[in-house]
């Protein structure tokens, strides 16, 4: 028998389906309070004209094999303006004529937010990471490996006064291919630097 609540048809009973459930339009996990009003505990669409997400409330157990890949993007324009909708992805800086990447303004919904850079080519001119305001500023290291004479590295710590662009503008700042960049929204006004760099010459901070 189904009762009525806030025009919703509401079965009491259990259901079971031996066949394929379908919907165009993806599927609610909903509970009523006590006088019928509505909360939607998750929601699951593959539909991506409405998504294409699976959005879960509280906690979540995954029992068996859960297999996953991050989103890697190549970048060979001169500039790039990442999303905060992009985090976890893995990008590979890939014009040696030089890029200009701007990240997200931080706010502090941002926290968490994660980017992996890899040069994937030696520039020939500045590769640059902004970040998305004047107030985000970096904090974490930098170290630069001479990998052509051993034991030649220095490890540079940005100051957080303005530090605000990782620059990538010259070997001796990092920018022989191989390096790798990570980078995570700490707070609404840091973005922790983790960089490990191939450089040449007297190493240099690539800290601004």
């Amino acid at each position: 028998m189904a009762d009525i609540c806030q025009d919703k048809e509401i079965y009491m009973a259990n259901t079971t389906f031996k066949g394929t459930v379908r919907s165009d339009s993806g599927f609610n996990d909903i509970t009523f309070d006590s006088v019928g009003n509505v909360t939607t505990n998750s929601t699951f669409s593959n539909n991506t004209s409405i998504g294409g997400t699976l959005a879960v409330t509280g906690n979540t157990t995954l029992t068996g094999t859960l297999t996953a890949k991050a989103p890697v993007v190549t970048i060979d324009a001169a500039t790039y303006a990442v999303t905060a909708a992009q985090s976890g992805t893995t990008f590979i800086l890939a014009r040696a004529a030089g890029i200009v990447v701007t990240l997200p303004e931080l706010t502090a919904a941002a926290s968490g937010e994660k980017y992996i850079f890899i040069v994937g080519t030696t520039f020939s001119g500045a590769g640059k990471i902004n970040t998305g305001a004047t107030a985000d500023l970096y904090s974490g290291f930098a170290t630069v490996f001479d990998p052509a004479t051993a034991g030649d590295n220095n490890t540079f710590i940005p100051d957080q006064s303005d530090d605000d662009t990782i620059d990538l503008g010259s070997v001796e700042q990092g920018w022989l291919t191989g390096g790798i960049i990570t980078l995570t929204a700490q707070s609404a006004t840091r973005w922790h630097c983790a960089a490990h760099l191939h450089g040449d010459g007297t190493l240099a901070t690539p800290f601004e």
